[in-house]
Protein backbone atom coordinates (compact mmCIF):
# COMPACT_ATOMS: atom_id res chain seq x y z
CA UNK A 1 0.00 0.00 0.00
CA UNK A 2 1.66 3.62 -0.79
CA UNK A 3 1.55 6.08 2.37
CA UNK A 4 0.78 9.31 1.56
CA UNK A 5 4.16 11.44 2.30
CA UNK A 6 4.61 15.15 3.36
CA UNK A 7 7.48 17.80 2.83
CA UNK A 8 8.46 19.24 5.82
CA UNK A 9 11.06 21.74 4.92
CA UNK A 10 13.50 22.10 7.36
CA UNK A 11 14.14 25.69 6.77
CA UNK A 12 17.39 25.55 8.69
CA UNK A 13 19.25 23.24 6.92
CA UNK A 14 17.55 23.39 3.15
CA UNK A 15 16.80 19.94 3.26
CA UNK A 16 13.46 18.23 2.56
CA UNK A 17 12.34 15.18 4.64
CA UNK A 18 9.57 12.97 3.60
CA UNK A 19 7.59 11.74 6.46
CA UNK A 20 5.29 9.13 6.33
CA UNK A 21 1.72 10.21 7.67
CA UNK A 22 0.49 8.11 10.26
CA UNK A 23 -2.88 6.22 9.97
CA UNK A 24 -5.26 8.05 11.95
CA UNK A 25 -8.18 5.29 11.06
CA UNK A 26 -6.36 2.89 12.99
CA UNK A 27 -6.34 0.15 10.08
CA UNK A 28 -3.57 -2.11 9.10
CA UNK A 29 -2.00 -2.36 5.87
CA UNK A 30 -3.96 -5.40 4.19
CA UNK A 31 -1.12 -7.47 3.10
CA UNK A 32 -2.16 -10.88 3.12
CA UNK A 33 -3.62 -10.91 -0.76
CA UNK A 34 -4.96 -13.73 -2.25
CA UNK A 35 -3.84 -14.85 -5.92
CA UNK A 36 -7.26 -15.37 -7.87
CA UNK A 37 -8.97 -12.17 -7.28
CA UNK A 38 -8.69 -8.81 -5.68
CA UNK A 39 -9.51 -9.61 -2.22
CA UNK A 40 -6.61 -8.23 0.60
CA UNK A 41 -6.68 -8.35 4.77
CA UNK A 42 -4.58 -7.87 7.25
CA UNK A 43 -5.40 -11.22 8.78
CA UNK A 44 -3.54 -14.12 7.43
CA UNK A 45 -6.13 -15.94 9.15
CA UNK A 46 -9.39 -14.01 7.19
CA UNK A 47 -6.92 -14.92 3.68
CA UNK A 48 -7.02 -18.18 4.96
CA UNK A 49 -11.05 -18.17 4.86
CA UNK A 50 -11.46 -16.53 2.04
CA UNK A 51 -9.12 -19.00 -0.36
CA UNK A 52 -11.67 -21.42 0.57
CA UNK A 53 -14.35 -19.39 -1.61
CA UNK A 54 -12.22 -19.97 -4.57
CA UNK A 55 -11.52 -24.42 -3.89
CA UNK A 56 -15.23 -24.37 -2.53
CA UNK A 57 -14.79 -26.75 0.50
CA UNK A 58 -17.30 -26.69 2.68
CA UNK A 59 -16.18 -28.12 6.00
CA UNK A 60 -18.24 -26.44 8.53
CA UNK A 61 -21.52 -29.25 7.53
CA UNK A 62 -25.02 -29.28 8.88
CA UNK A 63 -25.82 -32.41 11.02
CA UNK A 64 -29.58 -31.96 10.16
CA UNK A 65 -29.46 -31.51 6.61
CA UNK A 66 -26.98 -31.20 3.31
CA UNK A 67 -26.24 -27.89 4.42
CA UNK A 68 -22.46 -27.33 4.35
CA UNK A 69 -20.37 -23.85 4.54
CA UNK A 70 -17.47 -21.90 4.34
CA UNK A 71 -17.11 -20.13 7.62
CA UNK A 72 -18.47 -21.47 11.01
CA UNK A 73 -20.41 -18.29 10.96
CA UNK A 74 -22.51 -19.46 8.32
CA UNK A 75 -23.13 -22.43 9.46
CA UNK A 76 -24.53 -21.21 13.29
CA UNK A 77 -26.94 -18.33 11.29
CA UNK A 78 -27.97 -21.77 9.02
CA UNK A 79 -28.66 -23.72 12.08
CA UNK A 80 -31.31 -21.29 13.36
CA UNK A 81 -33.16 -21.97 10.26
CA UNK A 82 -33.99 -25.44 11.94
CA UNK A 83 -35.11 -24.02 15.11
CA UNK A 84 -36.98 -21.41 13.51
CA UNK A 85 -34.86 -18.77 15.60
CA UNK A 86 -35.48 -15.24 14.02
CA UNK A 87 -34.23 -12.92 16.73
CA UNK A 88 -33.55 -10.14 15.00
CA UNK A 89 -36.65 -8.25 14.59
CA UNK A 90 -37.39 -5.26 12.27
CA UNK A 91 -39.36 -2.34 14.22
CA UNK A 92 -41.01 -1.16 11.70
CA UNK A 93 -42.80 -4.40 10.25
CA UNK A 94 -42.85 -8.40 10.84
CA UNK A 95 -39.52 -8.80 8.69
CA UNK A 96 -37.64 -11.50 11.19
CA UNK A 97 -34.29 -12.85 10.33
CA UNK A 98 -31.98 -15.47 11.93
CA UNK A 99 -28.75 -13.65 10.37
CA UNK A 100 -28.28 -9.71 11.79
CA UNK A 101 -27.00 -8.89 8.44
CA UNK A 102 -30.24 -9.06 6.81
CA UNK A 103 -31.76 -7.26 9.20
CA UNK A 104 -29.61 -4.05 8.46
CA UNK A 105 -30.11 -4.55 4.75
CA UNK A 106 -33.59 -4.66 4.98
CA UNK A 107 -33.89 -1.78 7.59
CA UNK A 108 -32.36 0.06 4.71
CA UNK A 109 -35.38 -0.69 2.21
CA UNK A 110 -38.13 1.31 4.81
CA UNK A 111 -35.49 4.32 4.17
CA UNK A 112 -35.25 3.54 0.37
CA UNK A 113 -31.30 4.30 1.19
CA UNK A 114 -29.23 3.48 -1.96
CA UNK A 115 -26.62 4.81 -0.45
CA UNK A 116 -24.17 3.45 -3.12
CA UNK A 117 -24.07 4.69 -6.09
CA UNK A 118 -22.01 4.07 -9.46
CA UNK A 119 -20.28 6.74 -10.93
CA UNK A 120 -20.15 5.82 -14.54
CA UNK A 121 -24.39 5.17 -14.62
CA UNK A 122 -27.45 4.98 -12.78
CA UNK A 123 -27.09 1.68 -10.56
CA UNK A 124 -27.60 1.98 -7.13
CA UNK A 125 -27.55 -0.20 -4.07
CA UNK A 126 -28.14 -0.61 -0.75
CA UNK A 127 -25.06 -2.97 -0.27
CA UNK A 128 -21.58 -1.73 -0.24
CA UNK A 129 -20.54 -5.51 -2.13
CA UNK A 130 -23.25 -5.21 -4.40
CA UNK A 131 -21.75 -1.58 -6.24
CA UNK A 132 -18.16 -3.81 -5.89
CA UNK A 133 -19.18 -6.75 -8.01
CA UNK A 134 -21.93 -3.96 -10.23
CA UNK A 135 -18.63 -1.87 -10.66
CA UNK A 136 -16.85 -4.52 -12.60
CA UNK A 137 -19.37 -5.05 -15.58
CA UNK A 138 -17.78 -1.73 -16.42
CA UNK A 139 -14.35 -2.98 -16.26
CA UNK A 140 -14.65 -6.09 -17.80
CA UNK A 141 -12.91 -7.57 -14.67
CA UNK A 142 -13.62 -10.85 -14.17
CA UNK A 143 -11.56 -12.22 -10.73
CA UNK A 144 -13.57 -14.62 -9.70
CA UNK A 145 -12.00 -17.99 -11.76
CA UNK A 146 -13.09 -21.53 -11.29
CA UNK A 147 -9.99 -23.57 -10.65
CA UNK A 148 -11.14 -26.57 -12.33
CA UNK A 149 -11.95 -24.81 -15.88
CA UNK A 150 -11.25 -21.80 -17.84
CA UNK A 151 -14.56 -20.34 -15.96
CA UNK A 152 -14.37 -16.99 -15.01
CA UNK A 153 -17.08 -13.94 -13.98
CA UNK A 154 -17.04 -11.21 -11.93
CA UNK A 155 -20.00 -11.92 -9.58
CA UNK A 156 -18.64 -14.28 -6.42
CA UNK A 157 -21.98 -16.02 -5.96
CA UNK A 158 -22.13 -16.67 -9.76
CA UNK A 159 -18.81 -18.49 -9.37
CA UNK A 160 -20.60 -20.49 -6.40
CA UNK A 161 -23.16 -21.50 -8.51
CA UNK A 162 -20.52 -22.56 -11.32
CA UNK A 163 -18.88 -24.66 -8.91
CA UNK A 164 -22.07 -27.24 -8.74
CA UNK A 165 -22.02 -27.83 -12.17
CA UNK A 166 -18.42 -29.63 -11.02
CA UNK A 167 -19.65 -30.89 -7.74
CA UNK A 168 -22.82 -32.57 -9.13
CA UNK A 169 -24.58 -30.54 -5.93
CA UNK A 170 -28.11 -29.82 -6.82
CA UNK A 171 -29.10 -28.03 -3.69
CA UNK A 172 -32.49 -26.10 -4.86
CA UNK A 173 -34.74 -28.62 -4.59
CA UNK A 174 -38.93 -28.51 -5.90
CA UNK A 175 -41.22 -28.91 -2.45
CA UNK A 176 -43.80 -30.60 -4.60
CA UNK A 177 -42.02 -33.13 -6.70
CA UNK A 178 -38.50 -34.95 -6.74
CA UNK A 179 -36.95 -32.24 -8.94
CA UNK A 180 -33.68 -30.72 -7.96
CA UNK A 181 -31.07 -28.27 -9.65
CA UNK A 182 -27.97 -26.97 -9.46
CA UNK A 183 -29.02 -23.44 -10.19
CA UNK A 184 -31.55 -21.36 -7.82
CA UNK A 185 -32.73 -19.52 -11.57
CA UNK A 186 -33.98 -23.55 -13.03
CA UNK A 187 -35.92 -24.22 -10.21
CA UNK A 188 -38.16 -20.79 -10.28
CA UNK A 189 -38.39 -22.00 -14.22
CA UNK A 190 -39.18 -25.19 -12.99
CA UNK A 191 -41.93 -24.21 -9.83
CA UNK A 192 -43.68 -22.27 -12.68
CA UNK A 193 -45.00 -25.90 -14.03
CA UNK A 194 -46.82 -26.50 -11.11
CA UNK A 195 -48.73 -23.65 -11.07
CA UNK A 196 -49.31 -23.88 -15.17
CA UNK A 197 -47.73 -19.92 -15.62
Amino acid sequence: MDQDLIDDDLSESGVNVDVPLRNTNNEREKSNKCNQCDYASSSPGNLRRHLKTHSGEKSNKCNQCDYASIQAGDLRTHLKTHSGEKSNKCNQCDFASADSSNLRKHLKTHSGEKSNKCNQCDFASYEKGNLRTHLKIHTGEKSNKCYQCDYACSDPSALMAHLKTHSGEKSNKCNQCDFASSHASDLMRHLKTHIGE
